[in-house]
């Protein structure tokens, strides 16, 4: 039984060792829209994502990708950072392990318009290794349908 324990010891004692203490997130805020005013095509700046996006609009066909935000972080495993949106939202994202498979798993929090913030997503992604995810679905302007649909692409990068 010890020699079990100081075994698990010392595979948690390597996990933790190989794990690094930082891993920086950047969080873009993106407004997707067929309003056939809008310029078509995806804005310059979102180029770092595009094919992300360009994957993403193989399901989801948006006439135009346009960069609202974009805010960067370099956290501490399980610190959370927030970021406001557009429309009084906010998004809390929180990365929470390293997986053996290079996956970096983090929480996101949406919180919805002000005053009430209540809570519009509540859940768990794994991100690929300087992969990015999208998420979405909510009006940019929740009073206006044709400001678009806001995604969420959050990309990770591990820290050296």
């Amino acid at each position: 039984m010890k020699l079990a324990l100081l075994a698990a010891a010392v595979l948690l004692a390597q996990a933790d060792a190989g794990t690094p203490g930082r891993v920086r997130i950047t969080v873009r805020a993106i407004a997707a829209t067929n309003d056939p005013a809008a310029a078509p095509g995806i804005d310059g700046k979102l180029s770092p994502i595009s094919t992300h996006i360009e994957s993403f609009g193989e399901q989801f066909r948006f006439r135009s990708y346009r960069l609202l935000q974009e805010q960067t972080f370099d956290l501490d495993w399980k610190s959370p950072a927030q970021v406001e949106l557009p429309g009084s939202r906010s998004l809390q994202v929180t990365p929470r392990q390293l997986d053996a498979d290079g996956k970096i798993k983090v929480h996101l929090e949406l919180l919805g318009e002000h005053p009430e913030h209540s809570r519009k997503l509540h859940t768990d992604y794994a991100i690929q290794r300087g992969g990015t995810i999208l998420v979405g679905g909510l009006r940019v302007d929740p009073q206006d349908e044709k400001a678009g649909k806001l995604l969420i692409a959050i990309t990770q990068e591990m820290e050296k």
